[in-house]
């Protein structure tokens, strides 16, 4: 089996999801764990984003609000529909 690799890179970034705005964006930029996080050299990269709380995930971008600040726009679509390989075994104990 010949696994593709897509062109563009992906990162993760910590985020809250219960920390959004009425739109459903993740708000980011006035969270505490993201005081010395480089948003514009991030955005710079156009990569897709991860966003990760918890063992969840969703995918999506990150823009620049001029009222807001750094947001994650999301697809909540994604939450959660990941495949992992190999696939997760239960622990024996």
């Amino acid at each position: 089996m010949e696994v593709l690799k897509e062109s563009r890179s992906s990162l993760t970034l910590q985020a809250d999801f219960n920390h959004m705005d009425a739109g459903g964006r993740l708000r980011l930029g006035d969270l505490r764990m993201h005081e010395h996080t480089p948003f514009d050299e991030i955005a710079a990269k156009r990569e897709t984003i991860i966003f990760v709380d918890g063992e969840d995930m969703v995918r999506g971008e990150l823009v620049h609000d001029p009222e807001r600040g750094w947001i994650g726009q999301v697809d909540w679509s994604t939450q959660d529909v990941w495949e992992s390989y190999p696939p997760a075994v239960a622990a024996r104990g």
